[in-house]
């Protein structure tokens, strides 16, 4: 069973998640509040799970996703409403029904590999991608991201593929 990190500014709101997830049988280990925390706990462990909000006060969630190591899914509580799922990102809404919540951290805990995993080079090129649009439009590292999920959803393709396609568009 993979490790539970949960990132969140409140210490109050992260304990309750820590109490419900242990509630259902669920193993947290660790509880954090920064995003630099995650990913300097996430080296010391072979996979794991971390749930946090959309944005924290150092990075973003996408920001997370990108620079864990293989075998390391996001669940990021949006409060935008729509639920969207990214390489190894799921935004889930807020208010989000519990039930829902549990069966997705439940797929995410207890696959062999990962649910929504990416390789390695993948999230390289994503945000190689994010980079361009970046340049090109003068926005910002999330408005980038949000772009991308955007496309991917309305073209149909893959968002590394999306991202190939962008990067090779700015070389040509």
């Amino acid at each position: 069973m993979k490790n539970i990190i949960i990132a969140y500014p409140s210490k109050e709101v992260a304990l309750q998640l820590r109490s419900l997830l242990e509630q259902e049988g669920f193993y947290v280990s660790h509880v954090c509040a920064l995003g630099s925390s995650v990913l300097s706990i996430s080296q010391e462990l072979y996979e794991g799970v971390v749930i946090c909000p959309s944005m924290l006060s150092d990075m973003s969630a996408s920001r997370i996703a990108e620079n864990l190591p293989p075998d390391f899914d996001v669940i990021a509580f949006s409060k935008n409403g729509r639920e969207s799922y990214t390489g190894n990102l799921i935004n889930m809404s807020l208010p989000m029904d519990r039930q829902d919540f549990i069966n997705t951290v439940a797929i995410l805990v207890s696959s062999k590999s990962g649910f929504t995993r990416r390789k390695e080079n993948e999230a390289e090129i994503i945000s190689n991608a994010k980079l361009v649009i970046m340049s090109k439009r003068s926005i910002t590292e999330s408005q980038a991201h949000k772009y991308l999920q955007k496309e991917s959803m309305r073209t149909g393709k893959k968002i590394v593929d999306l991202a190939r396609e962008i990067i090779n568009d700015f070389t040509e």
